[in-house]
């Protein structure tokens, strides 16, 4: 795990305020500068590394901006819009610049699926897209044709929203930022109490579900693969947990022996003949992951379960947790959440094995 290379990341953060056909949102521009500072202190993205965008006014204009950022880019490639969030009637979605209407949408805005299209093509390690704006869990939703939560997942990309995609996000009057990046911002300043020395996207991720639900908000949406929430760190964690209580006069601690660690279980969470016999659902027009590649994947985990847990292992916990296949949808595939539980099994059965190997004299 570990915090962006700086120099070599690029972020664009795109916010719209003024509208000449929709309602103002006066803390669009306030969440760009306040986001712009947080990757500066945070992330060590600065000066033309880290593109304010406010009030576009065209495609051209964003697109240009996207595509040097993508471009750019070598470590991490973050994009955040803060902004309305329109539906079009093909159930796409479109973020708003200043001269987006609902009767001109399809020419007026920008369609998220091209946005986003600029950014599967960047050559930097991760992508991160964070969008603050209505209905915009509808850019995580598998959609036919485009399968956008396989390309996600399969390109090391992690998508956080504000709000599930039949959700409108909150813009409380009088405040400096919108509902959901004040939250971020929070997050991003305070840290997490149950996380480590850095927070991942995961860690940021949960901490948001768990302070909306306390102040009733719309549940944010993710999507990435686990090695993108897991691996990379936007900020280091700054939280401070309360102080303990001290007596006044403090006892002698007791001299206490030294418990050693206890030992691994001695009986395997999946064998070989379990591998071998597993059967998963076959899905099609919905996400799946191509059958052949976790088929042969799966051969090689056999291959290693036969042989003693004690001995050189051909697969590790690591290898296992950094699979990745390639997604399906008109065709048929496995079921997403079986196998992705399946291999967890497996990964926790590595794990085991390791251990066991460590315990060795």
């Amino acid at each position: 795990m570990r915090l962006p290379d700086g120099a070599r990341s690029r972020a664009l953060l795109i916010g719209t305020t003024s509208y000449r056909h929709l309602k103002r949102v006066e803390a669009a521009r306030n969440n760009v500068e306040a986001m712009r500072e947080a990757l500066a202190r945070d992330a060590g993205i600065t000066g033309g590394d880290c593109l304010a965008l406010t009030d576009p006014d065209s495609l051209a204009e964003v697109g240009a901006a996207v595509e040097r950022a993508a471009k750019e880019a070598e470590d991490l490639l973050l994009v955040y819009y803060s902004g309305h969030g329109l539906v079009d009637d093909e159930g796409m979605l479109h973020l708003t610049m200043t001269g987006t209407s609902d009767a001109l949408l399809p020419w007026s805005g920008i369609p998220f699926r091209l946005l986003n299209k600029a950014v599967q093509y960047s050559r930097a390690a991760m992508k991160v897209v964070i969008l603050d704006t209505c209905y915009s869990g509808i850019a995580i939703e598998p959609l036919l044709g485009d399968d956008l939560t396989g390309q996600l997942r399969i390109k090391g990309n992690f998508t956080l929203t504000s709000s599930p995609a039949n959700s409108p996000s909150y813009a409380f009057e009088g405040l400096r930022h919108t509902a959901f990046t004040e939250l971020l911002l929070d997050v991003l300043k305070e840290g997490v109490a149950d996380a480590g020395e850095l927070l991942t996207l995961n860690d940021i991720y949960k901490e948001l579900l768990r302070r909306t639900h306390a102040r009733g908000l719309p549940e944010p949406q993710k999507c990435g693969t686990h090695i993108a929430a897991e691996s990379l760190a936007l900020a280091p964690n700054r939280h401070e947990g309360p102080p303990r209580e001290v007596p006044a006069a403090m006892p002698e601690p007791p001299v206490r022996q030294a418990v050693p660690a206890p030992a691994p279980s001695t009986e395997a969470v999946v064998t070989a003949d379990e591998v071998r016999s597993v059967k998963f659902t076959a899905v099609q027009l919905a996400e799946g992951y191509d059958q052949d590649e976790v088929d042969a994947f799966l051969d090689r985990v056999v291959l290693a379960l036969v042989e003693p847990p004690t001995g050189p292992q051909r697969l590790t916990a690591d290898d296992v947790r950094s699979s990745m296949f390639t997604s399906t949808r008109l065709r048929e595939g496995y079921e997403v959440k079986e196998v992705d539980a399946f291999l967890d099994r497996i990964e926790a059965e590595f794990e085991r094995r390791q251990a066991v190997a460590a315990r060795r004299p």
